[in-house]
């Protein structure tokens, strides 16, 4: 399918300089000191004291500790512990003791002749097992944090123990005083599971249970209880004394009721999203105190108007339900300032309902069946200062009852039936800062929207927009997104203002290019174009002919960014022509100041480094996996204090016989679904709620303690197989699996073309935005073309290396820059591979069947001018390329040139060389990428051409490479461990 489109990104090109300054964590109990053994005084040991170890790397706790009585607080977390003295008992006087992120298996039975100490902190180690009696025992234990180990019920039941008096009988009837004062409890991350009934530990004021796997809780006996988490279990039954209770968290169980007795009249907060509930609970009418509910993600179909009523509630959450109706609100002021309602089935609002709202602050009515949200009568609602109502029926009356609300500031309407903007909500809309009318039915936006002088971010892609005003005085103007319309002519000059920083005029079929606008224009800023039609090739200097044109791969790409402007800090992996004939995606989100720079360079990092683990024939089984721990020991200093959240997906056949596989690798919490025909879908990457916080790339100096180990899944693909989508974090937290794989289907149809899949991604963010979702996201969607994917009897022909030395018209073997952004997901399981069954595709509702042709994706680049480090991280919309891919390649190639053997020579093959750091030839660059295909594509480089390699082309040094001692690897197979010593201990400065 050829397709007129020309995308322009404009950037700034001022660099921001970036703070490196260590913070510490601010609940340290002492300042942190990296004291060895020796550093230890007898003076401290001797005057009442609070020690503190903490990163020290201790391996085993000093003797010299245990002679000082009269030490209070002992802080030994961030060390390398494997186990305590059991004379730890000899600390008589200490109070407080800090064991936390170490690597303890068990907790010594010395620790219960502790009388003195009041708060016992263990987290994020490896405990399976508890002194028995350990809380019966200790008298003056307050606060016990045990989070993120590997307990089971079992070992709290056997630590649960009354102590035992001397005629043999247990202190029953004794009371609270018998067991001590304890008050908070952390247990949240470990292995509990089964049923939980706590009756003895009546001071108990904190529990924290949460992301385990307990079927039943019974608390009715703690009359003391204040706040419980108990989020993300497999409970059924919860029972609660709701006389002190101020905080429930139960989000993420299978919840029908809670039992609450007596009614909790302190409760303050209220979260039970995600769980069965058809009904609210019937104490709520108690509940007089309570400012917060969450009830999004259930099966309610009303709300009563108890809950409108009470006297002190700020936020009401009920999206995601089957909400039909709404209660009729006599009362003329209510308490509420967030409403949220979205993807319900509601057609219409009771009267008067907005205008009793007079404090309402936000209104999220997206994904609903409403045709109008305001009644003729109604009021102004001047605190309202953000309304979301995308994907509903709303026409152009609506948007004239929406024009009374005089002092918004941010505005969602996409995917309604607008025809056109009247000119009163210009005029009442001044204050205005983001205004999103994408897929509607506009043919043109007025001149007068220029009178929004605070806009920042005009959204209008998806429409049937033949022109747009003279915008270049629209001070504010930062994003503006006219891709997807019916644009005939552009004028940069009068489309450009000087402080946008991203303008998407992509998949405009009807456009023409006038090259003097771009010669004029591109002198003044720094841009990126991209034509994907073939016909304005002539506009743009440097325009290389795509060899993806020529392949027919069966799949076509779509892709979609949103978010903050100024620090972008995801990147995307886009080459659907990787080596010709495979697929490389991805997306990497980094966090911290550094995380912009951190995702980009591994977005830059990853095509070369895949190309070089697939070479190693003792690993390249697993090439996925150490091209993500290759990626870790690539941030190098970057990496030491700023992590990243990756997911990486290949798709590649060892010949045309043979099927397509699909391989993904993930560390973080982003997701990746694989949606097949007859609705069903599977999710190839870890969920949120199980992912593990300490299974990601980089924060190297927090090695052992936080590691890169991937979770890697494998697919074979087959006709049946329609879609790929891939998506940062933030996107799962807002749209629904089955919701995506919906709209995606929807969007799709039967012509599954670039365009179409460029458009579902954009489709899949404005949902996102319409939830609610202010965070920067990050959105894939791979096309695939069913039978594109069976296995050929036909050889394929590949355009080979000679061909590109000599051919002018060809691009990179790859088909794209190695500048192209990442992306990924989550942590790696215990079981870092595995592969995917059938069992794994669950059947989604409302998904429907798709077919018909899809067409490749034509992607032609041209870069002017430096890129810019600040704003131009944004990429925020489709087609948006850093570099000339052609330019780079042939320049180096040339250079590379008299050092190559003629092809058809005999010569040893580069993988032949058994995988040795000192034999493989690592490729620098901003084109390492493509070096890398021919590393590996020509069977012609011999040893003697790697000592001839240009000035471009070094090996690595082993410098860069820390080793860390094999115990430090825990249970980790020897085969690998010389490897991931190699990877996962990267030395914490640059060498």
């Amino acid at each position: 399918m050829e397709m007129d489109s020309l995308e322009v990104h404009v950037v700034d090109t001022v660099d921001e300089e970036e703070d490196e300054d260590t913070v510490e964590d601010s609940d340290d109990a002492c300042d942190r000191q990296h004291l060895a053994a020796e550093d230890i005084s007898p003076q401290d040991l001797t005057a009442e004291s609070r020690l503190c170890l903490a990163r020290s790397g201790l391996r085993s706790l000093p003797a010299q500790l245990l002679s000082g009585p009269r030490l209070t607080v002992l802080d030994i977390r961030d060390n390398l512990l494997t186990e305590l003295p059991n004379d730890i008992w000899r600390l008589k006087g200490l109070q407080e003791m800090r064991l936390d992120r170490n690597a303890l298996r068990e907790l010594p039975d010395g620790l219960v002749q502790l009388h003195d100490l009041h708060t016992l902190s263990a987290a994020q180690n490896r405990i399976t097992t508890l002194p028995a009696g350990l809380l019966g025992h200790m008298e003056a234990l307050r606060s016990l944090t045990l989070n993120s180990n590997l307990l089971e019920a079992a070992a709290v039941s056997a630590a649960a123990q009354k102590p035992i008096r001397e005629n043999g009988n247990s202190n029953e009837g004794d009371g609270i005083e018998s067991l001590g004062p304890l008050s908070h409890v952390d247990l949240r991350g470990n292995s509990l599971s089964g049923s939980i009934v706590l009756a003895d530990y009546g001071a108990l004021t904190s529990l924290d249970v949460g992301f385990n796997k307990v079927q039943s809780l019974d608390l009715a006996a703690l009359e003391q209880l204040r706040r419980l988490h108990c989020a993300s279990n497999e409970l059924r039954h919860l029972a609660l004394s709701g006389r002190s209770l101020e905080v429930l968290v139960a989000t993420n169980n299978k919840l029908q009721m809670v039992q609450v007795e007596p009614p909790p009249s302190k409760l303050q907060e209220l979260d039970l999203s995600r769980n069965e509930l058809t009904m609210m609970p019937s104490w709520l009418v108690e509940c007089r105190g309570l400012s917060s509910i969450d009830v999004s993600h259930n099966q309610l179909t009303s709300l009563p108007e108890v809950v409108f009523l009470l006297p002190h509630l700020h936020t009401l959450q009920a999206g995601h339900n089957s909400i039909r109706l709404l209660p009729t609100i006599q009362n003329s002021s209510l308490s509420l300032q967030i409403l949220r309602l979205q993807s319900n089935v509601l057609a219409a609002l009771p009267p008067h309902l907005l205008n009793s709202c007079t404090r309402l602050v936000e209104l999220n009515l997206s994904s609903n069946r409403l045709m109008v949200i305001l009644d003729d009568s109604g009021g102004q609602l001047k605190s309202l200062r953000r309304m979301l109502a995308s994907n509903n029926q709303l026409g152009d009356a609506a948007l004239r009852q929406i024009a009374r609300i005089p002092n918004l500031k941010s505005l969602h309407l996409a995917h309604n039936r607008i025809a056109q903007i009247p000119e009163i909500c210009i005029d009442s809309w001044s204050d205005l800062h983001e205004l999103v009318l994408s897929g509607n039915q506009l043919t043109s936006l007025p001149e007068s929207i220029t009178n929004l002088r605070k806009l920042q971010v005009l959204r209008v892609h998806s429409n049937q927009i033949r022109s747009c005003p003279v915008v270049n005085q629209m001070l504010s103007l930062k994003v503006l997104d006219l891709s997807h319309n019916r644009l005939e002519h552009v004028d940069l000059a009068r489309l450009a203002p000087p402080g946008l920083q991203c303008l998407d005029i992509s998949c405009n079929f009807r456009l023409h290019v006038d090259p003097s606008h771009f010669n004029q224009y591109r002198s003044k800023r720094a841009m990126s174009l991209v034509d994907t039609s073939g016909q304005n090739r002539s506009c743009l200097p440097m325009s290389p002919y795509h060899e993806a044109a020529a392949l027919e791969l069966p799949w076509t790409l779509g892709f979609a960014e949103a978010g903050a402007w100024s620090r972008f800090p995801i990147s995307q992996l886009r080459i659907p022509a990787f080596c010709n004939t495979e697929a490389l995606l991805g997306i990497f989100e980094g966090s911290g100041s550094s995380g912009p720079e951190v995702s980009k360079l591994l977005a830059q990092s990853v095509p070369r480094l895949l190309l070089e683990e697939r070479t190693l024939p003792e690993t390249a089984h697993e090439y996925m996996k150490y091209t993500i721990l290759s990626a870790h020991r690539e941030l190098r200093q970057k990496g030491q204090l700023s992590g990243a959240n990756a997911v990486m997906c290949h798709i590649s056949r060892p010949s045309p016989t043979k099927p397509y596989t699909l391989r993904v690798a993930s560390v973080g919490p982003q997701g990746v679904l694989l949606a097949r025909i007859g609705g069903s879908c599977a999710r190839l990457t870890k969920s949120a709620p199980h992912s593990e916080p300490n299974r990601i790339l980089g924060q190297s100096s927090e090695f052992p303690l936080v590691i890169p180990d991937p979770f890697v899944t494998e697919v074979v693909l087959g006709e049946t197989d329609q879609f790929l989508i891939g998506a940062s974090e933030k996107f799962w937290d807002f749209v629904p699996e089955e919701e995506a794989v919906r709209e995606v289907s929807v969007t799709l149809g039967t012509a599954r073309g670039s365009k179409e899949a460029n458009t579902a991604a954009k489709r899949l963010v404005d949902l996102a935005q319409g939830y609610g979702c202010n965070s920067p996201i990050s959105v894939l969607v791979l096309s695939l073309l069913g039978e594109g994917l069976r296995p050929s009897s036909q050889s394929v022909r590949v355009v080979s290396p000679a061909e590109a030395f000599v051919t002018q018209a060809r691009s990179s073997p790859s088909g794209q820059s190695a500048e192209d952004d990442p992306g990924l997901e989550h942590f790696s399981s215990a079981s870092s591979s595995h592969s995917v069954p059938l069992s794994r595709f669950a059947a989604l509702p409302g998904f429907s069947d798709m077919g018909g042709d899809a067409e490749d994706e034509l992607t032609d680049t041209g870069s002017y001018g430096a890129n810019s480090a600040g704003p131009e991280q944004l990429r925020c919309w489709e087609y948006m390329l850093e570099k000339n891919s052609r330019v780079l390649f042939d320049r180096d190639l040339q250079a590379m040139r008299p050092t190559l053997p003629r092809v058809g020579k005999i010569g040893s093959d580069i993988s032949s060389t058994k995988g040795s750091m000192r034999n493989r030839i690592a490729y620098a660059g901003h084109n390492a990428a493509y070096f890398g295909s021919l590393q590996r594509l020509l069977p012609t480089l011999t040893k003697d051409t790697s000592r001839k390699s240009p000035a471009f082309i070094r090996a690595p040094s082993a410098e860069m490479l820390q080793y860390v001692p094999e115990e430090d690897f825990g249970e980790i197979d020897p085969l690998q461990c010389s490897r991931m010593q190699r990877y996962w201990g990267v030395a914490t400065t640059e060498l």
